[in-house]
């Protein structure tokens, strides 16, 4: 029988600093490595071989910077120095089993010191390589039967069961100490068909990707054949899953809508071992689910297919605001007070912020040079008349987003390794038209409090610009996405080497010293569930609103036993963390 092997990988645990009173008992619990239901080494084997041997045992990358991992030596120059060149390589992470792009969740097990990619710890942290919250065993699965029999095994040993495909994941769901990784990154086939049936009203073509398949993946494919897919702006993200869960916004969201508007079919591994299509027509309300109600909760998505369209003329331009003080922020006023005159044209604008220093580029979809000019043209008017310092490039037009996108599109938070904890909200247009000077100042005293610690970025869209869905019926979203006037994320940057009493402490400024300053001037809003905080109060309320009733219904039908389980996602508060490591039935 083939052994199973040994992989350098990282590992990413989910470690909330709010804990429920959980059950005690180990039949109350997941199975971990310590009891007795924990799946011996002749069950290992059996899985190995059931899926090829497809199956590894991970060992972090940055065991080389160290002596030892588990007792296996480990200490090696020439790879160390590799992983250390490697860590903020966002390609790089993806391929690995179990990394996280921010290891922040793995509580920053095992990491390179990149000051000097040499063997030996960060600066001021324990020289030491631990499991922490490592998942040790991940299947690399190639087939959808190594997904269906992962899921199989997970069920029968009671094991927490994680679903990875690039490890793009800001809240940390993808992956947790003691669970069996089911990785789907390698479910990367992509095929494009000029014709649909069964899709209602779309005339245009359509394509299958594999549950791995990236943005850049695909991009690259549908722009060489002159088409459009409704996609984000981060190369690495993985469509089939964390994205279209979400929701999902990029930008041609203002033309397009939400990413999962735009799904017609999925293939997904269930609870019972059954591979299902779901669709229109077979299991409609898991499609629905699917579609915007979750990541990680109701199966595994195994691949999806999705509308495609004729590329569309896009015009767009670089901006940015610098300065200091006072005038600074009267020029962050008057650029995110706007913001309806941009989005109430189909514009998207990403953005990235900090005392003193705003970068931006906007896209508009389907709008000409002249006709871009004529939007934004009042702000260069009103910034310039009070004396605020910007730039902007000459605005132009592309003859498809893909050259846009190549030519000025600023990638930052895209590298792996990013030592932050993210939150954020969906700011409503109704709260930006109101309030937005109160926005505004709010961001300003969250930047105050914490001076050089707290970031921003965001996407100031409305999905529904165009597209309409009064009813929740194309998409399981909150109905916030279809009145969405920025999709905002604000980051924390935390001490090193945090001890669990630090951590707990970054967690609660995050949740609720920070989160709670734009919570109170943004009441209409709601959160994106894929860049929100795993902490959020109400998250339920906050990331789906009316629909999770019907969400949850739609769970415990498909996972009446709770196979999956992904935090702060859909059905997960009858569970919680003990002691952030074993997953144990709520009291």
């Amino acid at each position: 029988m083939k052994g199973i092997a040994w992989l350098a990988v990282a590992a990413v645990g989910v470690l909330g600093f709010q804990e429920l009173e959980v059950r005690q008992g180990s039949s109350q619990c997941k199975c971990y490595p310590d009891d007795k239901c924990w799946p011996s080494t002749s069950d290992w084997n059996k899985l190995n071989a059931t899926v090829g041997g497809r199956l590894v045992r991970a060992i972090p990358p940055g065991a080389a910077c160290y002596d030892s991992f588990e007792g296996i030596p480990t200490r090696d120059p020439a790879k160390c120095a590799e992983v250390a060149q490697q860590w903020s390589n966002a390609s790089w992470a993806a391929d690995q089993a179990v990394i996280p792009m921010i290891p922040i969740w793995s509580n920053n097990t095992c990491e390179p010191n990149l000051a000097t990619g040499q063997p030996g710890p960060p600066a001021g942290c324990p020289d030491s390589c631990t499991i922490g919250f490592l998942s040790q065993y991940a299947i690399l699965a190639t087939t959808s039967n190594d997904v269906v029999e992962g899921v199989k095994f997970a069920k029968k040993n009671k094991l927490r069961l994680i679903i990875r495909n690039t490890g793009h994941c800001f809240m940390g769901r993808s992956t947790g100490y003691g669970a069996l990784v089911i990785n789907t990154h390698r479910l990367n086939s992509i095929n494009f068909q000029t014709s649909c049936t069964n899709c209602d009203n779309h005339t245009g073509g359509v394509v299958k990707l594999g549950a791995g398949v990236m943005m850049k993946d695909v991009y690259d494919q549908a722009w060489a054949r002159g088409l459009d897919v409704m996609g984000g702006e981060c190369p690495t993200v993985g469509i089939a899953g964390g994205y279209i869960g979400g929701g999902g916004q990029g930008p041609l969201s203002g033309y397009y809508g939400v990413g999962s508007d735009h799904a017609i079919s999925f293939e997904v591994a269930l609870a019972n071992g059954n591979l299902v299509t779901a669709d229109a027509n077979k299991n409609p309300d898991l499609f629905w689910a699917l579609k915007g109600g979750g990541m990680g909760t109701f199966g595994v998505v195994t691949s999806v297919t999705v509308k495609t369209y004729p590329v569309i003329p896009v015009s767009g331009f670089s901006f940015s605001i610098t300065g200091e003080g006072d005038k600074y922020w009267e020029g962050i006023n008057i650029w995110y007070t706007r913001t309806p005159s941009y989005t109430s044209n189909g514009i998207y604008v990403w953005y990235a912020m900090q005392e003193g220093s705003l970068i931006a580029t906007f896209v508009a979809p389907n709008l000409t040079t002249n006709q871009t000019a004529a939007i934004v043209n009042p702000l260069f008017d009103e910034l310039t008349a009070a004396g605020v310092t910007f730039t902007a490039s000459p605005i132009k037009t592309w003859s498809k987003f893909g050259d846009l996108y190549r030519e000025i599109w600023v990638t930052a938070f895209h590298s792996s390794g990013l030592g932050v904890y993210f939150s954020g909200r969906q700011i409503s247009q109704t709260d930006v038209r109101e309030r937005g000077d109160d926005i505004v100042t709010a961001f300003r005293t969250m930047s105050n409090k914490y001076p050089g610690q707290v970031l921003f970025g965001g996407h100031l869209v409305n999905p529904g610009h165009r597209i309409k869905d009064p009813q929740q019926t194309l998409s399981a979203v909150h109905p916030v996405w279809r009145d969405t006037a920025d999709i905002q994320i604000f980051l924390y940057i935390p001490p090193p080497c945090m001890s669990a009493a630090q951590r707990s402490e970054a967690e609660r400024r995050v949740t609720f010293e920070l989160g709670d300053i734009l919570r109170a001037v943004t009441p209409t809003s709601g959160v994106y569930s894929n860049e929100g905080d795993v902490n959020e109060p109400n998250w339920q309320d906050a990331f789906w609103g009316p629909v999770y009733p019907k969400l949850l219904k739609i769970k415990q039908k498909y996972d009446p036993t709770d196979v999956f389980w992904s935090k702060a996602s859909t059905g997960s508060e009858g569970w919680a963390l003990r002691d952030n490591l074993k997953l144990c039935k709520v009291k």
